[in-house]
């Protein structure tokens, strides 16, 4: 049997698969995409290339694996901030703000460029399916708020989320950005809202 570098099999290859995101990852940043190969990933991660594709069946399956690698985390986050609320105005404002904090935190920015330019239609969609797990949650919480036009009310709320979340990307300071967002949501869903 080879030698494993954990404690079991499972933590041997979750450990490995890793390295492999990362050194991709790396070689991504520094690089790009077009020097995104089996060989460079294999030499980077400092594992034999016959091997890798224990991991993944394509490069294409490994960059869906970088660009898709915070997304649970990210949806976890938001999940949990909207639980933690009482109240379905809260709920809202949890969401907008968990949002721009998972913006913040990690490397959406590059993650972003990376789905605008290089990926497949395949991978695409899954990015498009990760997506819809939070506009899920958001309509969800729209539900509850109970507004006159749901569908517009979301796609507002969502449309601040994505505004923010670029000027976070471009580098804007994440409180400022936080505390804007939280305002126009507020505002968008202050009582007389519907009736103005």
């Amino acid at each position: 049997m080879p030698k494993i570098e954990a404690g079991s099999v499972r933590e041997h290859r979750a450990k490995r698969l890793a390295r492999l995101i990362d050194a991709a990852e790396a070689i991504l940043n520094e690089d790009g995409v077009e020097n995104l190969t089996a060989g460079a990933v294999a030499a980077r991660a400092g594992i034999a290339r016959n091997s890798i594709y224990r991991y993944f069946d394509s490069i294409e399956d490994l960059l869906e694996l970088v660009v898709t690698r915070e997304f649970p985390a990210w949806v976890t986050a938001v999940e949990d901030a909207i639980a933690a609320e009482a109240t379905p105005r809260a709920r809202a404002a949890a969401y907008v703000r968990a949002n721009v904090e998972q913006a913040a935190r990690g490397t959406h920015g590059r993650r972003a460029s990376l789905s605008r330019g290089s990926l497949s239609d395949r991978v695409r969609q899954r990015v498009r399916d990760l997506h819809g797990s939070l506009h899920r949650a958001l309509e969800g919480v729209v539900a509850e708020l109970g507004p006159a036009q749901p569908e517009l009310t979301t796609a507002v709320i969502q449309a601040v989320v994505d505004a923010c979340v670029r000027r976070i990307d471009q580098g804007d300071d994440p409180a400022e950005v936080t505390s804007f967002a939280l305002r126009a949501v507020h505002r968008l869903l202050a009582p007389d809202a519907d009736r103005q």
